[in-house]
């Protein structure tokens, strides 16, 4: 998650779907505004991706980070990938107010 928004989302195909429990996020427009809130609700933070299992167009990952007035500690997020883009991806985390 850290870097250039764009970069991020240049990552993701043009039909791009993005599951969250509360919503989903339809192509890159859609997946570029769930990053962009992400990044605001976790203002300045460090990312921690501790756990990484690919297999073959599959990406399963657990991760956290600490921001300056929130933190998610649960975060669990699955990519599929198709022809070198993320075609759907899976988040859930829960965000917690620190300050």
């Amino acid at each position: 998650m850290a870097g250039d928004v764009d970069d991020l989302v240049a990552d993701y195909a043009e039909d791009a779907v993005l599951i969250t429990p509360a919503e989903v996020f339809r192509d890159r427009d859609g997946v570029r505004g769930w990053v962009k809130g992400m990044l605001a609700d976790l203002p300045d933070a460090t990312w921690d991706v501790p756990t990484q299992v690919f297999e073959g167009d599959v990406l399963f990952i657990e991760w956290s980070a600490v921001g300056t007035s929130s933190r998610v500690t649960d975060g669990v997020d699955t990519f599929v990938f198709v022809d070198d883009s993320i075609r759907v991806q899976t988040v859930r985390c829960t965000l917690e107010k620190t300050g």
